[in-house]
């Protein structure tokens, strides 16, 4: 057998190996394992998303926010996205507070290089039937890196676009059971 061969089959062999380890599922009583099944709340069927509110001077945030939230909800779960009046959770928040952090200066223009966008929010997912707080999380802190320096010279909306994503993506994953 060739080496390239070899190392083929060696390869797919511990990666056999590596997803028969994955399988294993807790019963009741044991610790945390590793499953392929859901760790969404299986009670639940849909999801109404408020317009997060704003209270911030960067009027798009909470528009970007609450659209991408709604998209990572669809892409992610396995709730449905409803009305307010259909659905059976509610999730709603507010976008606290947002800042631009200079994480580096240029020596010789003294220009930002590197820009840190910050986005905190609060939320809370509900329960619309019994009207009980499923999750809620205050202080919820996302950041990320933008260059308005040349050659990049990437504007403020990068650094917006990329938090707003980072936002939803995490907000989305507190959905899940074990809180």
């Amino acid at each position: 057998m060739n080496t390239s061969l070899r190392l083929f089959v060696v390869s797919l062999a511990a990666c056999v190996a590596l997803m028969a380890g994955c399988d294993s599922t807790p019963t009741a009583g044991e610790g945390d394992g590793y499953s392929m099944r859901s760790r969404f709340p299986k009670q639940y069927r849909s999801v109404a998303v408020n317009l997060f509110k704003n209270e911030t001077l960067d009027r798009p945030l909470n528009g970007e926010l609450t659209e991408a939230i709604i998209k990572e909800v669809q892409a992610v779960t396995p709730y449905s996205i409803s009305s307010d009046a259909r659905a059976d959770t509610l999730l709603r928040g507010t976008v606290r507070k947002r800042q631009l952090r200079e994480l580096s200066k240029s020596r010789g223009t003294g220009l930002s290089e590197e820009v840190l966008y910050e986005v905190t929010i609060d939320w809370e997912w509900v329960d619309q039937r019994t009207g009980k707080v499923i999750v809620a999380r205050n202080g919820f802190k996302a950041s990320a890196l933008f260059v308005p320096s040349r050659p990049s010279a990437e504007p403020t909306e990068i650094g917006r676009i990329a938090v707003v994503q980072n936002l939803a993506t995490d907000v989305v994953a507190n959905l899940q059971g074990n809180w």
